[in-house]
């Protein structure tokens, strides 16, 4: 059985067996629709994630305005300190959508009992329950 792994950026960590997220000892609390942005945007690190592709992952069955993003992306902002003029984690990316600037590495959670060596992204969807439980609706959105 593999190892619960966190996800690290920065100083921030996500355990998402427990969809949290940490700044040192410090948990950062998010809405829950924030924190699946987040899950998103960790997934796609690197690449453009458009507002059609976040609306299909995050309220499948809803429909929202832009402003639903918007405050999401505005309370990810605000909780990792970061800027939207000069962003660290998340870059707008003009009438295109967001990209996850930060490099995303995977841990063990602390106590667990198997070593695991961190891993840039391209290995999190494999290596990661987070990556699993969500993958599959962000694959079939990739190809639309």
């Amino acid at each position: 059985m593999p190892t619960e792994q966190e996800l690290c950026f920065g100083p921030y960590r996500v355990t998402p067996e427990h969809d949290q997220v940490w700044r040192g000892e410090q948990e950062v609390r998010l809405t829950p629709k924030a924190l699946a942005v987040l899950r998103v945007l960790v997934l796609r690190a690197g690449h453009v994630v458009t507002k059609e592709e976040f609306f299909q992952a995050v309220w499948p069955d809803t429909v929202v305005s832009d402003d639903a993003l918007t405050t999401c992306i505005l309370e990810l902002r605000q909780a990792f300190r970061d800027k939207a003029k000069h962003p660290r984690f998340i870059e707008t990316v003009h009438r295109r959508g967001y990209r996850f600037l930060a490099a995303v590495t995977t841990q063990p959670v602390p106590g667990s009992q198997f070593q695991v060596h961190s891993s840039p992204f391209p290995a999190l969807r494999a290596a990661t329950s987070w990556g699993r439980r969500y993958g599959g609706r962000l694959r079939a959105i990739r190809k639309t």
